[in-house]
């Protein structure tokens, strides 16, 4: 069971990202749209690109500086979308995306840490992410039949949210 896990699990987690992009484009509301677009962006085109280039696995050698970099432009979107949008579940995603940069940052210190454990630390929030997602945007379509529509993103005197709308 394992092996077939470890087989299909990148496979079985873009074919989820794109039904549920469909999906939310479709059906979702702005955060929604935001998160899984920049999940997309972030999370499955990189992957793709490194097979594409032949970098190889880009966690780890010498293009493992890419992967960083993409999770923290990552970071920085999902903190901006958690902190404008009218929903509560942005912000456990951009922590997800925190705990990642955590990863990324012990294994710079040299610490005597397993690679599976690493791994698992930068690729695992990534499932979470998804997760999230997929829970607020069954949220959101919830409570839009039960109570119609309602804001997107917060009011604020701020300029952030203007080029989120």
């Amino acid at each position: 069971m394992l092996e077939i896990f470890k087989t299909y699990r990148v496979d079985a987690q873009y074919i989820a990202s794109v039904l549920l992009a469909l999906a939310i484009w479709r059906w979702g509301g702005g955060p929604e749209r935001w998160l899984i677009g920049l999940f997309a962006a972030m999370m499955v085109v990189p992957t793709y690109l490194f097979k594409l280039l032949d970098v190889g696995v880009p966690t780890e050698g010498p293009y493992a500086w890419l992967h960083f970099s993409v999770d923290l432009i990552a970071s920085a979107g999902f903190t901006v979308i958690a902190l404008s949008a009218n929903r509560n579940y942005p912000l456990w995603i951009a922590g997800f995306q925190l705990v990642a940069i955590g990863a990324h940052a012990v294994k710079q210190m040299g610490l005597d840490v397993s690679l599976f454990a690493l791994v698992i630390l930068i690729v695992g929030p990534a499932y979470c992410q998804l997760l999230l997602i997929f829970g607020g945007f069954v949220r959101h379509v919830r409570r839009l039949r039960r109570f119609g529509p309602y804001r997107d993103w917060r009011v604020t005197r701020d300029p952030i949210p203007l080029f989120l709308t």
